[in-house]
C-alpha cells in the first residue's frame, strides 16, 4: 500500500470517529450551540444602556470574575471549554455615562467556528451631519468609525492578550466587510435589511453585516459569522 494511500484512508478514519463522536456525544459537547448558563455576560450587556447607564451600574451589574477597569472603560472575559466572551464598555469622561459598549461571542467545536459581535455607541454628530453624497457614504462613515474606535477601546487592556486578540479578530471582520461594501455599493441597502450584508472572510467564513439607528445620535453593528473547520489542517 502506497503512503498516498495510507495518509488518505487515515484521514477518513480520523473524520469518521470525528464525525461519530459529534452525533454520539455532541448533545453534551457541541460548543456551537448555546452558551451554558454559566456564561451570561451577554445577558448582562443587554441590560447596559448608551447614554443612560453609567460607570455605577455597570460596575455593579457586570460578574467580578475576568474584570479589568480604568477610570474610563471595564472590561470582561468570561471562558467555557473553547467558548470565548469578552465585553468592553466605554464610559463619558465629563458626565460617566455609557458611549459604548462592544460584546463579542467567539462559539467553536471540531466542526464549525461562529463569531457575534455587537457594537452600540454614540457617535459624534459631526460625523453624522458630514454633506454625505448619499446614504451609502454616511453608514460606510459610521462602520469606519466603529473599526476605528475598537482599536483605541482596547488599548487600555492590552496587557490581557486574550482580550486584545479577541477584539482584533472581531475588527478584522468588520474591516473586510467595510471594504467589500466599497466594492459592491449597490448592495449597501442591505446593511438595513435583517439578512444584512453578506461577504465572506478568510478566517471567519460566511459574515452577514448589519447597521441599526437606535436614536438620534446612537448606532448598533453587528456581524454574524459562521465556518466550517478544516478537518484536514495539519496534515
Amino acid at each position: 500500500m502506497s503512503k498516498y494511500i495510507r495518509r488518505s484512508l487515515c484521514r477518513l478514519i480520523l473524520c469518521g470517529l470525528i464525525l461519530a463522536g459529534v452525533i454520539v456525544g455532541g448533545c453534551r459537547s457541541n460548543s456551537a450551540k448555546p452558551l451554558p448558563s454559566s456564561m451570561l455576560l451577554e445577558k448582562y450587556f443587554n441590560q447596559i444602556t448608551i447614554g443612560k447607564s453609567n460607570a455605577t451600574d455597570v460596575l455593579n451589574m457586570l460578574p467580578s470574575q475576568g474584570m479589568m477597569h480604568t477610570t474610563g472603560s471595564v472590561s470582561v472575559l468570561r471562558k467555557q471549554g473553547w467558548s470565548r466572551e469578552v465585553g468592553i464598555v466605554v464610559f463619558g469622561q465629563e458626565d460617566s455615562l455609557v458611549q459604548r459598549k462592544i460584546y463579542l461571542q467567539r462559539r467553536s467545536n471540531v466542526i464549525t467556528e461562529k463569531v457575534y459581535l455587537d457594537i452600540e455607541t454614540m457617535l459624534p454628530k459631526e460625523l453624522l451631519e458630514e454633506p454625505y453624497e448619499n446614504d451609502m457614504r454616511k453608514h460606510t462613515a459610521i462602520l469606519r468609525n466603529c473599526h476605528q474606535m475598537m482599536i483605541e477601546d482596547v488599548k487600555p487592556f492590552k496587557e490581557d492578550q486574550e482580550t486584545e486578540s479577541l477584539i482584533g479578530l472581531a475588527r478584522t471582520g468588520l474591516g473586510v466587510g467595510i471594504q467589500e461594501l466599497s466594492i459592491r455599493p449597490r448592495e449597501a441597502d442591505k446593511l438595513l435589511e435583517a439578512g444584512g450584508f453578506e461577504y465572506v472572510h478568510p478566517t471567519l467564513g460566511n459574515c452577514h453585516l448589519n447597521l441599526r439607528q437606535l436614536g438620534e445620535n446612537i448606532f448598533a453593528v453587528s456581524v454574524r459569522s459562521s465556518a466550517v473547520v478544516d478537518l484536514m489542517t495539519g496534515w
